[in-house]
């Protein structure tokens, strides 16, 4: 049956291409359905392998050579655009990050895991080429966030039937897990809610806010919770500084009287996951971090990507660490503790300059840049801030979902900042077009009323 699913997506691609060569005025429209894709992947069984790794799906977060319906419209996006060169600005640290995976092939308890896992960053260098290339349209940066809003508004939708019609005291949407849904709706709440507070982008805004603080109260984790909030704030400091406004005093007016309220309200969610899960919680994730140092300290090129488990297993570090049997098939709640332990420092220190750059461009960029491309790109360098200091909580970082998000919106940084001259160390041109959602008329979405 995956044959002939592979084969359907396969088929698609170059008609796919062709009628975005020949139709570039519904390009937007593919751009929304990337932007809802990480949304969607799980749900609807949208990732095939060509070959599974043997043994416990559990040992693994990559389960064999995958292939997804984003990669697919990826290639037909790819083909369709204009036969132009396009420097990749991230692309040097995400090829080291690669580098690094590839050597701790030779160190892994079982190779073709971490080969994997190489193929997943291979994968998505390549999403990143693609939005990097395509933001050269200022069409697209609007479709792209369309479809992450209509992502999380859906997902608003699934949690509040989870905990209010099924009980369900930690909620997590159509994703796996609630913290996984808790890290990435930060990369879509903070983009928004800088637009929101500059007036830019329509009602849309408006709406995508409170459904995300929605999310992260009913996700009951208190990692997103906490650093939700840190973001909100911090997102409101920086467009208070870049400029004051009398609808930003009304933001921190209406803003402090919600907190009095949404406070004693998350902490009643929290506390119904009862004390003794939350002592259980925090001694599991103690013992799982000496078992990743015991992995650190005994092998620091690493262990293998993708192989944590088998290895934490197989050298005994879950034994020596402490850890329940129950918890033996268990990731390091880290994910600098699981990179570090996978792929060495070397791994580690690759990832932090992959992290960085893009931030570093976002934050620098959008600073700069006085109209609605500078506050989204000030939002999304919040969003990845955020998402990094959650990554210090969870392991779900290495997931393709997640990973997804954090290419398109590298691509997206990336493709603005050339757009805009960041690299030409010049004043950015006044010919450049500020209206982030220049789009045809029938295609309105978030940024559709930036002018």
């Amino acid at each position: 049956m995956k044959w002939i699913g592979l084969t359907i997506i396969l088929a698609a691609v170059i008609p796919l291409s062709d009628w975005l060569r020949h139709n570039p005025r519904q390009a937007p429209k593919i751009w929304i359905v990337v932007g809802m894709m990480p949304f969607l992947m799980t749900v609807a069984h949208l990732v095939m392998a060509f070959t599974l790794l043997d043994g416990s799906p559990l040992n693994y977060y990559v389960h064999g050579a995958e292939f997804s319906v984003l990669d697919a419209l990826a290639i037909a996006i790819y083909l369709s655009l204009p036969d132009r060169r396009v420097s990749l600005p991230f692309g040097l640290p995400i090829g080291l990050y690669l580098l690094a995976v590839v050597f701790s092939i030779s160190q892994a308890v079982y190779p073709m895991a971490a080969a994997f896992y190489a193929w997943q960053i291979v994968r998505m260098l390549f999403v990143f080429l693609v939005v990097t290339k395509a933001c050269d349209d200022p069409r697209v940066p609007s479709a792209i966030l369309t479809g992450m809003a209509a992502g999380l508004l859906a997902q608003m939708a699934a949690v509040i039937w989870q905990r209010f019609a099924l009980g369900v005291p930690q909620a997590s949407g159509t994703f796996d897990h609630q913290n996984l849904l808790g890290l990435i709706s930060h990369l879509v709440v903070f983009p928004f809610f800088a637009l929101f507070l500059a007036g830019r982008g329509g009602w849309l805004p408006a709406v995508v806010v409170p459904a995300g603080a929605i999310i992260e109260l009913l996700t009951a984790s208190r990692a997103t919770i906490g650093l939700a909030a840190a973001g909100y704030v911090l997102v409101f400091v920086i467009s208070a500084l870049r400029q004051w406004t009398s609808r930003k005093a009304v933001v921190l007016f209406v803003g402090g009287g919600a907190l009095a309220i949404l406070v004693p309200v998350a902490i009643a969610f929290i506390a119904l996951r009862g004390q003794g899960e939350l002592s259980g919680s925090d001694e599991a994730r103690a013992a799982m971090q000496d078992a990743a140092w015991l992995l650190i300290s005994g092998h620091p090129f690493g262990v293998g990507a993708n192989n944590y488990v088998l290895a934490a297993n197989a050298y005994g570090a879950n034994v020596a660490a402490g850890l329940s049997w129950t918890e033996f098939a268990a990731f390091v709640h880290n994910a600098y503790l699981l990179v570090t332990a996978e792929t060495g420092y070397l791994g580690l220190v690759t990832l932090l300059l992959l992290l960085i750059r893009p931030m570093a461009v976002a934050f620098r960029c959008g600073w700069r840049q006085h109209d609605p491309q500078g506050d989204l790109l000030l939002g999304i360098g919040v969003a990845l801030l955020i998402v990094y200091i959650h990554a210090a909580f969870e392991w779900v970082f290495v997931l393709d979902l997640t990973q997804y998000m954090l290419v398109i919106e590298f691509g997206m940084i990336a493709g603005l900042a050339q757009r805009l001259g960041y690299w030409q160390r010049r004043p950015y041109a006044k010919g450049i077009s500020s209206d982030l959602g220049a789009v045809p008329s029938r295609s309105r979405d978030v940024t559709g009323s930036l002018r």
